[in-house]
């Protein structure tokens, strides 16, 4: 049986991602897996693609790890004050951060009229000490991540779960990803668009999953990772 954990994520610095931008970015209120995956199989080499261009590998870096992820959702937030702030829907705290850039054809009309014209845009970052809640199967990866579009760091906390696998119909406990209903049917829930992959929020599959408990007999009900697509996470 693949050993099953429920982490905490919190970071310690200004944390954005963009899920959606025209001129100001915005993170959705949820973390894409496929990013919980790559910060926490940092001992997968070959699967740190930092100088090896844009082009995504992720099918092949899937068969790679040995810990999978799922989806993280908000948890709780701590305010920060000062700045300009959104409210979340689930209550979250994001602060708006301005920058300035200058293009290459902005670059060439300073140079050519001699204007400063830089481009202005904002994005919407949560503040530090927000934490996100997720689950993994297969092991732990490290205590403190870089995670997001700057590498924030990130401490992580790990929580093991007594579980049985079991197969059939189940409201799951945490959002999954679209990507991995490669072996579950999706009966229903609300899906978010994101990238890579769309995130379903409370979804009730039909399939394999893990019905867990935790320290305090809280009861817990985590997907069970497509074998199709991962190739290495620990066998039954």
């Amino acid at each position: 049986m693949p050993k099953v954990y429920l982490a905490h994520l919190t970071v310690h610095d200004f944390f954005f991602y963009v899920s959606r931008e025209l001129k100001v970015g915005i993170p959705s209120e949820y973390i894409s897996n496929t990013a919980l995956m790559y910060a926490l199989n940092t001992h997968i080499a070959s699967a740190q693609r930092l100088a090896a261009g844009t082009k995504p590998h992720y099918e092949e870096d899937f068969k790679k790890f040995t810990i999978y992820a799922t989806p993280a959702a908000p948890w709780r937030v701590r305010p920060l004050l000062g700045g300009q702030r959104t409210q979340g829907s689930y209550g979250g705290t994001l602060v708006k951060i301005t920058y300035n850039s200058v293009g290459e054809q902005l670059a060439y009309a300073m140079e050519t009229e001699k204007i400063n014209i830089p481009k202005i845009g904002a994005y919407y970052r949560f503040t530090p000490l927000t934490s996100f809640t997720f689950y993994t199967v297969g092991g732990v990866g490290p205590s403190v991540i870089r995670i997001g579009k700057k590498y924030v760091q990130a401490r992580v906390r790990y929580t093991p779960l007594k579980c049985v696998k079991k197969k059939g119909r189940c409201e799951v406990s945490h959002p999954i990803s679209s990507q991995d209903l490669a072996e579950a049917k999706l009966i229903s829930g609300t899906v978010i668009p994101t990238l890579p992959y769309p995130i379903i929020l409370n979804p009730t599959i039909e399939g394999e999953y893990f019905e867990c408990t935790g320290p305090g007999g809280e009861k817990h009900r985590v997907l069970a990772p497509p074998r199709s697509l991962y190739e290495s996470i620990s066998p039954d």
